[in-house]
Formats: C-alpha cells, sequence, structure tokens
C-alpha cells in the first residue's frame, strides 16, 4: 500500500508540474494498472481461500455432519437407541408414516367348467379394493451385526416380528386406538382406559365394489395338496393306502394285493394298494385284487366324500347327470350324498374378504388327516399307544406338527371357533333324511367391525358354507346314539369322539377324532382347516371401540395381534442392520463401505436366505423338483427405509440437498412378496420432489426416483438357474416358498399384466410341452374404466377391452411423478440415503401342476386322457378333471402398495435443512463471492493489459539533452531523482 500511495504522489506532481510528455504520463499510468490489478486478483484469491475454507467449508461441514453423520447412521441417529426405537419400533407414529395405502385387483374365471374341460380360460380382472394398512413391530431386541466390523458394538442391529392390521375401505370407518406403550425392556404395553380418536377413513373402493364380492380362480391351496401326493389319483390312493403301497402298484405283477389287515399300514412295505386297469385285465381279473378303478365310482364313499366337501369350499361343478362316469364303467346319476353334480376343488369361488385373509376349508381338514393318519399311527405305535382314536385326536389337536411335513395346527380347536361365528347360519331342512345335504350352512359371518372377541374377529366375514360338514357330524353321531341304544352290539356303528373331547357333537357338531356311521368311517369329518390368506390373518377389529359408524380400535387389535403372534414368531425374527461403524480416522466419509449395506435387512423371517425354487434345468416347475438342488436367495437388500447415502451435492443457490441424483449402479430392494431381492436403478427421466406439507410456503426440493429394473423377471441363461423366466420371460417362479407344504407349489411373482415379459403369457396357445393340440390357454380382460361399474361381463361389452399384446399394457401417463402407470418406484432423498416414500406394484400368478409320466412314474398311474403319449390325462389334476393342460399360468391378482417411509418430521427436517444448505451458500456464496467477482473483473484485464500488451517506454531511453531540448519552460529535471519516485 505505500508503494502505491508514492506512485500516486508523484503522478499528481508531475501533472501540476507538466514536466513529463504524454508518453511519460502513460507509461506511469500502465505501471498503476500493473500493479493494483495484481493486487486486485491477489486479494480475489485470498478470499476466496479465506471463504471457502474457514467460512463456506465450515459451513457445509457442521451441515454434512448434522445430516449425513460420520458414517454412522445419519441425521436419523440410528445408533442411538432412543432415537432408533422411535424411527423403527415407534408406538406414536403407528398410525402414521407406519401405514400404507393398498390396493388389490383381483381376476376371476369367467368360464370356470369350460376352462376345465378345455377352453380358454376368461380371466376377467376385478377391481380396485382399496385398504389402509398399518404394521406393528413387536418382539423387538437389538443384537450385533454381522454387516459391521465394529465388534464393541452390540446394538448394531435390530430384530423385530412385524405384522400388519388391514382396513378395507370399501365402507366409511372410525379408527380409535388404545394407548400403546414401549417400555424400557422393548415390550409393548396398552392402557385400556386411553382411547383415543385417530382417523375417519372414507369409502376409496369404488361403489360398485365389495370385499363381499366372488372371485373365481385356481385354489392355491389345493396346489399345495396335490403337490404334496403327486397327483389327484395317488392324493385319492393315500386316503386308502401308504405312500409305499402306492409305489409298488407299478409292480403289482410282482407283489401281492394288500389285506384289510396290511392295507394303509406304515410297516407293510411288501404289497400292492390295488393293481391298474390293463393289468387286471391282462391278467384276467386275479382273485382277491382290487382295480385301483374301483376306489373311483361316482356313487363310491371316497368321490361322493370329495365331491361334497368341494362343494362345501365353493368349488366347481365338473361334472353333470350323463356324463360317463371316472371308472369308465356307465354313466353318472349322482353320489351317494344325492348329488346330481360332480364337483371339483381346482378352481373355487371364495369373497375378496377370504381370498385376502383366509377361509375355512371342509376339503383340507378332511383329506390332510386321512393321508397322513398312518404315518401319525405308526409313530403312535412306536411309543406304545394302539389307539387310532388317540392317534386322530393328537393329530387334529396340532401336537404331532413337529413330525408332519405339513402342519395341521389345532383344526379341533378352529372347527369349534367356526362354530362360534356359523352356527347360527345353519338349518336342518330335513333332520330325517340321510342325506348330508339337507343339513346347510349358509350366509357371511359377522364382519370385523362387529365383532369384539378375537377369535371371532379372525373369522369376520368368512362363508359358513364350510361349516355344513360339521354340522352335519351332529345329525350322524346323534343317529348313531340312537341305533346303539337300541343294539350296542351293532358293528357297523361306532360312537362318536371329537377330536377336543368334548360332546359337542349332540348340539352343534365337531371336529370327530372317530365314529363310525352305517359303516363308513368317520374320522375328520367335519373337521376345518384353516387356509391363510394372501395377507394373513386380519387382527382389526372392533374390540371395546364404539360408535355410529364401523369402528376399529387399531390399539386393541395389536394387542391381540401380539398376544396370539408372539410364540409362533418368536422363532422367526426380522433383522435389520442400523448402525455402521464410524469412519475410521482418515477415510473420507460417505467412502466407507458399511454405508452400502446401511438400513438392509440380514434376515427375514428367521432366515438369511430363502428357497424360492429348486432348480432342475428344466424350464417348467414340477411335483418332483423338492428333490433336487433348491436355490437359496441371500436376504441381504435395502428394506426401503435406508440407503447409502451420496453428501450434499446440491447446486449453488437451490433450495435442494443434492442434485437429485443417488449412487449409480443396481440397488438390491427386498421384496417380501418373493423373499428375495429386485435390482432397482434410478430413472433419470424424471426428478421427482418432496414437499413438506408443515410449511406455509410448502418448500420442496428434489429427490431421486427408483425402478426395477426392466429386465427383473427376463430368463437369461444366468437367470434361469434363479428360476426367473420359467417357463416365460416376464415371471419369477417363487413356489418353492409359497404355502403350507415343503415341495410349495406353481406360483409365480411378475409385474402387473406381465408388462416387460413375453407377449405370450397374455394367450398361453402353445400347447408343445404336451401332446396336444394348441389352445386351453387364456383371455385376459379388464375394465375400460376400473372406477366405473361396467356391469355384467361379456365379450361384446364394449366397457371391457380384451389385451392381446404389450401395446395395450403400457399405458403411460404424463401426470407428473405417475409417469408410467404400472410400474413400481421408489423415492429417495439422496444425501441423507432415506427411503420417502414407495409405490411397490407386483402381481402373482399360479398355474396348475403338470404330471409327465415320462419325469415322474407316480403320473402313470392315471389313464384316460390325450396330453401324453395320447394316454395319459392333461395335469396332475387327472381324475376329476383330466383335460385341463398344467403349467398354464393363471393371474390371480396384482396389487400396488404406498407407503411413506419417511415420518412427516423427518420431511420437515429435511426441508429444514435444506433451507439451511441454500441459506449458507446465499449468506456467504453471494456476498463474498460478489466481491471475488468485481475483484477479479476488473483486476484481470488490468493485469492482462500491462503483462501482455505494454508498449515498449521508449522515453527511458532518451539523452539528457534530448529531453531537455523538448522542455518548454527551460526549467531543468533530475532524471536520476525523477526515476527514482517509480520504484
Amino acid at each position: 500500500m505505500y508503494k502505491i500511495m508514492r506512485v500516486s504522489a508523484s503522478m499528481t506532481t508531475i501533472r501540476y508540474l507538466n514536466l513529463l510528455d504524454n508518453s511519460l504520463l502513460v507509461a506511469l499510468a500502465r505501471s498503476h494498472s500493473q500493479g493494483m490489478g495484481f493486487v486486485l486478483v491477489v486479494t480475489g484469491v485470498v478470499m476466496n481461500v479465506v471463504f471457502w475454507k474457514d467460512i463456506y467449508k465450515a459451513g457445509m461441514a457442521k451441515l454434512f455432519v448434522e445430516t449425513v453423520g460420520y458414517s454412522a447412521g445419519s441425521m436419523y441417529a440410528t445408533c442411538d437407541e432412543a432415537s432408533l426405537l422411535a424411527k423403527i419400533g415407534g408406538t406414536e407414529n403407528f398410525q402414521s408414516h407406519d401405514s400404507s395405502d393398498l390396493s388389490y385387483n383381483f381376476y376371476t374365471i369367467d368360464n370356470p367348467t369350460e376352462y376345465l374341460k378345455g377352453s380358454d380360460a376368461i380371466a376377467v380382472e376385478k377391481g380396485p379394493y382399496m385398504m389402509k394398512k398399518h404394521t406393528v413391530k413387536y418382539g423387538l431386541a437389538f443384537k450385533a451385526s454381522a454387516l459391521t466390523e465394529d465388534a464393541t458394538n452390540t446394538k448394531s442391529a435390530i430384530e423385530f416380528n412385524e405384522a400388519n392390521l388391514y382396513i378395507p375401505l370399501d365402507k366409511n370407518t372410525d379408527v380409535k386406538r388404545t394407548k400403546m406403550t414401549r417400555g424400557d425392556d422393548l415390550s409393548l404395553t396398552w392402557s385400556n382406559a386411553q382411547i383415543a380418536d385417530v382417523a375417519s377413513y372414507e369409502k376409496t373402493t369404488p361403489t360398485h365394489l365389495s370385499m363381499n364380492d366372488e372371485i373365481t380362480n385356481l385354489s392355491p391351496i389345493y396346489q399345495s395338496i396335490i403337490g404334496e401326493a403327486n397327483d389327484e389319483l395317488s392324493l385319492i390312493l393315500s386316503m386308502i393306502c401308504t405312500p409305499k403301497q402306492i409305489e409298488n402298484i407299478l409292480l403289482a405283477d410282482t407283489k401281492a394285493q394288500c389285506s384289510n389287515v396290511q392295507i394303509n399300514d406304515m410297516e407293510e412295505e411288501d404289497c400292492s394298494c390295488c393293481m391298474l386297469t390293463d393289468m387286471y385285465v391282462a391278467q384276467s381279473a386275479p382273485v382277491g385284487v382290487l382295480e385301483c378303478r374301483s376306489f373311483l365310482l361316482d356313487s363310491g364313499a371316497i368321490v361322493s366324500d370329495l365331491s361334497l366337501l368341494a362343494y362345501y369350499d365353493g368349488g366347481v361343478a365338473v361334472k353333470e347327470v350323463g356324463d360317463l362316469e371316472y371308472s369308465g364303467n356307465g354313466n353318472f346319476v349322482k353320489t351317494m350324498h344325492d348329488q346330481t353334480n360332480i364337483f371339483s376343488p381346482v378352481i373355487q369361488t371364495h369373497t375378496v374378504n377370504e381370498w385376502l385373509f383366509g377361509h375355512p376349508s371342509a376339503y383340507i381338514g378332511k383329506v390332510i388327516t386321512k393321508i397322513y393318519f398312518a404315518q401319525a399311527f405308526k409313530i403312535m405305535k412306536d411309543n406304545g399307544l394302539n389307539s387310532r382314536s388317540d392317534t386322530a385326536k393328537e393329530l387334529l389337536t396340532g401336537n404331532m406338527d413337529d413330525i408332519m411335513t405339513l402342519k395341521l395346527g389345532n383344526v379341533a380347536l378352529y372347527t369349534k371357533n367356526v362354530g362360534s361365528v356359523c352356527l347360527a347360519k345353519c338349518t336342518a331342512a330335513n333332520p330325517l333324511s340321510g342325506s348330508r345335504l339337507d343339513f346347510m350352512c349358509d350366509g357371511l359371518a359377522p364382519e370385523r367391525y362387529e365383532s369384539s372377541a378375537t377369535d371371532d374377529i379372525l373369522l369376520g366375514g368368512i362363508s359358513c358354507k364350510p361349516y355344513s360338514a360339521t354340522y352335519a357330524t351332529m345329525h350322524m353321531c346323534n343317529e348313531i346314539d340312537i341305533i346303539l341304544q337300541a343294539d350296542p352290539a351293532n358293528t357297523s356303528n361306532e360312537q362318536c369322539i371329537c377330536a377336543d373331547s368334548s360332546e359337542d357333537y349332540k348340539t352343534s357338531g365337531c371336529c370327530l377324532a372317530s365314529g363310525k356311521h352305517n359303516g363308513e368311517d368317520l374320522t375328520a369329518d367335519g373337521c376345518l382347516y384353516p387356509v391363510e390368506g394372501m395377507l394373513g390373518n386380519n387382527y382389526a377389529g372392533r374390540y371395546t371401540a364404539t360408535g355410529v359408524k364401523p369402528t376399529i380400535d387399531l390399539g386393541k387389535s395389536a394387542e391381540a395381534l401380539v398376544s396370539r403372534e408372539t410364540s409362533k414368531m418368536s422363532s422367526l425374527k426380522t433383522s435389520q442392520f442400523v448402525c455402521p461403524q464410524k469412519t475410521p480416522p482418515g477415510m473420507p466419509l460417505l467412502t466407507h463401505a458399511e454405508l452400502g449395506n446401511f438400513g438392509y435387512y440380514e434376515a427375514y423371517e428367521g432366515y438369511s436366505s430363502h428357497i424360492t425354487f429348486h432348480h432342475t434345468g428344466n424350464p417348467r416347475i414340477r411335483q418332483t423338483d423338492a428333490s433336487t438342488d433348491s436355490h437359496s436367495v441371500d436376504v441381504i437388500a435395502s428394506s426401503m427405509q435406508y440407503y447409502k447415502p451420496t453428501g450434499l451435492t446440491g447446486y449453488f443457490n437451490e433450495r435442494s440437498l443434492t442434485n437429485g441424483h443417488t449412487h449409480k449402479g443396481p440397488i438390491p430392494v427386498y421384496m417380501k412378496g418373493m423373499k428375495a431381492p429386485i435390482d432397482f436403478t434410478e430413472d433419470w427421466g424424471v426428478r421427482a420432489v418432496l414437499c413438506d406439507q408443515n410449511d406455509e410456503n410448502k418448500l420442496c426440493h428434489i429427490v431421486s426416483r427408483l425402478r426395477p429394473s426392466k429386465d427383473a423377471f427376463t430368463m437369461t441363461n444366468v437367470t434361469a438357474l434363479a428360476g426367473t423366466g420359467l417357463p416365460y420371460s416376464g415371471v419369477q417362479a417363487i413356489g418353492s416358498m409359497e404355502g403350507p407344504t415343503t415341495k410349495g407349489r406353481p406360483a409365480y411373482f411378475h409385474n402387473p399384466l406381465y408388462i416387460h415379459g413375453d407377449e405370450e403369457l397374455l394367450s398361453q396357445q402353445n400347447n408343445s410341452h404336451v401332446d396336444s393340440l394348441d389352445g386351453n390357454g387364456i383371455k385376459i380382460y379388464r375394465a375400460t374404466d376400473l372406477n366405473d361399474n361396467p356391469g355384467p361381463f361379456s365379450a361384446g361389452n364394449t366397457k371391457f377391452e380384451h389385451l392381446t399384446s404389450n401395446v395395450d399394457l403400457v399405458k403411460v401417463n404424463s401426470v407428473f411423478l405417475e409417469q408410467t402407470q404400472y410400474e413400481s418406484y421408489i423415492d429417495i432423498e439422496p444425501a441423507t440415503g432415506l427411503g420417502i416414500r414407495t409405490n411397490l406394484r407386483h402381481g402373482v400368478s399360479h398355474s396348475l401342476w403338470e404330471c409327465d409320466p415320462e419325469s415322474n412314474d407316480n403320473c402313470k398311474l392315471s389313464k384316460g386322457g390325450s396330453c401324453y403319449s395320447s394316454t395319459y390325462p392333461c395335469s396332475a389334476a387327472n381324475v376329476f378333471t383330466p383335460d385341463v393342460i398344467g403349467g398354464k399360468i393363471i393371474p390371480t391378482f396384482w396389487y400396488e402398495d404406498k407407503s411413506q417411509p419417511a415420518s412427516d418430521d423427518d420431511i420437515t427436517e429435511l426441508s429444514r435443512k435444506a433451507n439451511g444448505y441454500h441459506d449458507t451458500q446465499f449468506r456467504y456464496g453471494w456476498r463474498v463471492n460478489l466481491a471475488i467477482i468485481i475483484s477479479w473483473v476488473i483486476g484481470l484485464p488490468l493485469l492482462a493489459q500491462t503483462a501482455c500488451c505494454a508498449p515498449e517506454k521508449a522515453f527511458l531511453k532518451q539523452s539528457e539533452s534530448d529531453l531537455k531540448k523538448r522542455t518548454a519552460s527551460g526549467a531543468s529535471v533530475d532524471m536520476k531523482s525523477a526515476a527514482s519516485t517509480t520504484d
């Protein structure tokens, strides 16, 4: 500064004294500009360094740490126990961000009888059925995580059980909440004295739809049972013979016929159940040998019972008077129970409520007990007990579940509970009649919002028709008592014994452990099996709450759920990684590898991996797959609650923490419906926004939108080994993890309407996998406006469209945030990795088991079809419906699940930090940067001008005498002195 002032003073003197000419003045001015430019540029650099290092970076670092943390959990402080419980296991947010909006669209087969006889299935979409889902976490405990290197942290993961309460929105419903509190030991308690109003949910299901609407489709539980037995004929024979005796049928020419004593005895392994017709005829009807088809008489006990049970369960009529008998001898007239139709359980009709939340099955209740009875009886005998009645009691009360491949549970108690809600719906049309059809129950049980008892709530709205099987036992057992009173020595009748040791058979009927009626064994008659719904049990009921409208008490519902489910689910914990190790010294933030697994599941429902598919190298699912190598999929994937954070990457002067982009590459997200991850990637074509609804300005900032990979369900040489795309690209085989049996059932997970899948999924006419003409495929119809009542379906009804190509499916909606109508998406806040909102859209389909005699010897037991070698039936449903082709994929439903993992407080906090990010930049950035810009704009040109373009200073080369000659005033100047002032 001192030298600058000296130059300025010298210039003033020169001007006043007029001692220098114009060249000297220009030279001195340029010398001044060079110095000024240099100083301004240096000042700008210094200010820039000071600003970024000491002011801006300090402010940003503070905000960065507040937002992301030192790789130890983010702003949500998930390493802090109290904060973590508030986020993951909270109670106050139980009815806010721990809820989601669900909608289900079902497919109903409009022509079930024709389809089962070989025609195309006409599947008509019906929906949406809207619900509110509330999630409760219980059984919480901290544990050490395997995903962190911090061995000292014993609370780096949290494990819990998780269950849901569902409130159908087909009517206006008030929601209350008995106060729920989580104690220091993480257990939940409820205060009955404190009941608060929570919400009033309005009806959002379209007015023409109801939870009591009937849907007709393939029965998944029946496919489970067929898979367990191998096929329908083997299922029937299993009610009479042991598996080994059935296996010996193909060797019946060398194996003796099982005697009445040997049959169904697990210890008798060297005899045959019966003889196939071809062999029987070839051997000229050997004496004492049973022909297998003798068990298939339409009027016989087995076919008659199975038809009646299928009728109770909502099965489809597949035979009428005049049709050929299954035995091949004569024409059908009626069953022994006076039915003039024969019913199959392959396709069943149930209400939407039953498909979602479960229903009783008379068919499964009796058949499963029968086919496992020999195994159970052998176990009892090995333990010194030889009572068939006691064996049935143990089996039907769930005491033998540990040794069963299919768990029955306490069927006796469940049957009694069904009676408590259904007995009032039962009538005896003709008590003196010998037909069970005269003892029928009809109508629906009271709905959940009408009930205060947990058992009644679990059975809310079910069809009471299956209880007809139980009610009929009252008639038969009372008749037996009358006969035995008159003739105690009568050997064709035995007194009834209820499996629960009660005498309910006298007044209401019961699940029977034993009894004989006119020579017919009544073991397992009247027993009802609890078929699990697609969403499991629903405990959401009225309980103690009251109100004018239907009312649900969420608190008491959660209490009932936790009370009932804790013991059953205690070993099926879900574990989540919630506390990464703090960034080691010297490592840059966000490069810590543990952040990549932040918020991931480590285990789901008790397992770190799940078998989704038994891989055989075969492109189709078969009953024998379970005997081959299994495909196990690891659980480790995002829980949709937290993701790897990016830190602050927002653009200058924008109210956003980031530029809207997350980390590149696929992000595995765990799909509970398929118990496996799906890769999601960022959709760069959509810039979603997050807005704070609590702020009067509703400030918004950019977030990142993820969508599933287009190849998520596509078959390649690699993914085929994982069951993806079997047998078509567009579906993921999940049959090995679905259902109550170890063999699973043919089930598939996919995008709604098979988008991004093979177009053939929409028709499936190709029968090249069997020896049959093309056909028996599918035609999918849906209403053009799902919210409008289209009226009854018909192919000519213009309010329905027939989907024939993917062009019909990929409908793009121009509404912001809803770019594609049928794809899932997830929005995350990239800086923190917080999951903001999810919209999962997926579908589930089922098919009939195939039964190829080339690969499965048991499939050779049944003939009378045209699909395999023009001799064998077309599927594993090879007795009642031999013409329906197996392997055809029928859509069951698709759903949309909208949730907001982030709480409103989280969103407010994010908006506050985004504003802080903006304010920090504005406060320091604009002011200081403006000064920097000004100094550089002025200084750089000056510096450039003097450094690059200054003319040669010629006057300094002139002689002293030349200069004196040009001095107009004649005054002398000491040039050395003058020159020294420019230093």
